[in-house]
């Protein structure tokens, strides 16, 4: 166990899941047929040896509570760790006050209570692979009073916009802007801050003082011109779910094996919850291509470049392609799909067609019986 305590952090209002985040925070939608979006910066936290961990949550927390249980899937130990869900029980003035550091001054003394010297950042809206332990690090051996991770990326115009962009000289934070698509290089800030306990208590508490407006950005923001505040080169996979095309496209890149690769390693498993179900059922009718199906799936028609959660039924004669169908879906005999996300319970028995294009995505709501 590393001597840091973990705060997954969560989307600022910009984010948008249309339709989906209707019904669930961001952190619990479904991503590849048998996760959900935190599982990843969870497992990244235990695979680092963070076992104190914190969750935060904006609103809608159910869906996100039944998942993550106690933590005890997580394979984190409660005689010695914690993971604990961070819900506001002070509502704010209206969305626009409704931040991070309005939630962290809520939970501050949660922090102040533990003996832990770190605290890590990270949000689970931004997927990737990343060992914490050599954050830590580096921070260590720069002598940072913050650490900011960031990723040099050459599609900045097609994707992460909105996101963060740091302004990097010789190591060192010197600005943080926001993406806005106009340029194809951009270092990405992945929103992972390292620092220490009694900084970041000190940041949070003096934060409304400046603004209570301030979210956390804003505070590391006002302090690069009086802090430390060093830049770590991430180099590994990453994608930010932002947007329902960003949401659809992130899954849709997992099916190629060699990109999957990028994520999914051997010695560091990514925790999820799990159940028994049947394994997935072909009939002699089935053909299926290029994709990725969950456990509990009964398939009789024809599936084409697709992701399918658990419990998934394509009925005879029935076409799937270029889609995500969250678990439990019903997709009917005959029925024509593409370019389309079903979300979770959806009946798709009455409109036989839906079909979307690359720009503009079909969705079906939740529960929606079309």
């Amino acid at each position: 166990m590393i001597n840091a305590i973990g705060i997954v952090n969560f989307e600022d209002n910009s984010v948008s899941i249309k339709g989906m985040d209707q019904f669930r925070t961001l952190a619990a939608m479904s991503f590849l047929g048998r996760y959900r979006i935190i599982d990843f910066v969870l497992s990244n936290m235990v695979n680092s040896e963070i076992d104190h961990i914190n969750v935060m949550v904006k609103e809608k927390p159910r869906s996100l509570i039944d998942h993550l249980g106690d933590g005890s899937l997580y394979n984190i130990n409660s005689k010695r760790g914690f993971l604990r869900i961070l819900f506001p029980d002070d509502p704010a003035l209206n969305e626009t006050y409704f931040h991070d550091v309005y939630l962290m001054n809520q939970y501050l003394h949660e922090i102040q209570d533990t003996q832990s010297k770190y605290v890590v950042i990270s949000p689970s809206y931004m997927i990737m692979r990343i060992n914490y332990q050599d954050v830590i690090k580096a921070h260590e051996e720069s002598g940072a009073d913050i650490t900011c991770v960031y990723k040099s990326v050459t599609n900045a115009n097609k994707k992460f916009t909105g996101c963060k962009t740091a302004v990097i000289k010789d190591g060192i934070v010197t600005d943080i802007q926001r993406n806005k698509g106009t340029r194809k290089n951009a270092d990405i800030l992945t929103e992972t801050y390292v620092m220490d306990r009694e900084l970041f208590i000190d940041l949070i508490e003096k934060a409304p003082l400046i603004s209570p407006l301030y979210n956390l950005v804003d505070v590391i923001t006002s302090v690069l011109s009086s802090l430390k505040v060093c830049a770590y080169e991430y180099k590994g996979f990453l994608v930010c779910i932002n947007s329902l095309e960003e949401y659809y496209e992130a899954n849709m890149e997992m099916i190629d094996y060699d990109k999957a690769q990028e994520l999914f390693a051997d010695n560091w498993p990514v925790y999820t919850k799990t159940n028994d179900s049947h394994p997935a059922f072909y009939s002699k009718n089935a053909h299926a291509k290029h994709c990725l199906i969950a456990n509990g799936c009964v398939i009789s028609g024809e599936l084409e470049n697709c992701i399918l959660g658990r419990g998934v039924t394509i009925g005879k004669g029935a076409v799937v392609k270029n889609s995500v169908l969250l678990p439990d879906c019903y997709i009917a005999p005959m029925a024509h799909i593409e370019n389309a996300v079903i979300d979770k319970h959806a009946r798709v028995e009455r409109k036989l067609e839906i079909i979307g294009t690359e720009d503009r995505l079909a969705y079906v709501k939740r529960r929606d019986r079309v």
